[in-house]
């Protein structure tokens, strides 16, 4: 039984494709990663969970994709109902631009 959170962290990146095969069975393998639609495991190609570590990071680690199309829906909505502060004002500014 691991003792504190880092070992678990530790074990569950050794054997970060058997988690994925368990936990996102709906995902599959692409090259260093498992592809999967999100956390809830929905299929999908979203959520990206890297197998191995690498100079991008550590085995284990996620990331979740989410288009620029898709942010700017979610920021124009906050912005027409006035629940965005003036930051995120800014940034959907420059998402307009990569969108």
């Amino acid at each position: 039984m691991p003792r504190d959170a880092s070992e678990l962290a530790r074990r569950l990146a050794r054997e970060a494709e058997a988690v994925c095969r368990h936990y996102l069975s709906n995902g599959k393998r692409e090259g260093r990663y498992w592809l999967v639609g999100d956390v809830q495991n929905t299929p999908g190609r979203s959520l990206f969970v890297r197998l191995y570590e690498s100079p991008k990071g550590p085995a284990g680690k996620w990331t979740e994709y989410v288009a620029p199309r898709v942010m700017l829906r979610i920021c124009d909505w906050g912005l027409s109902h006035g629940r965005l502060a003036a930051s995120t004002q800014h940034n959907a500014s420059a998402l307009r631009e990569v969108a």
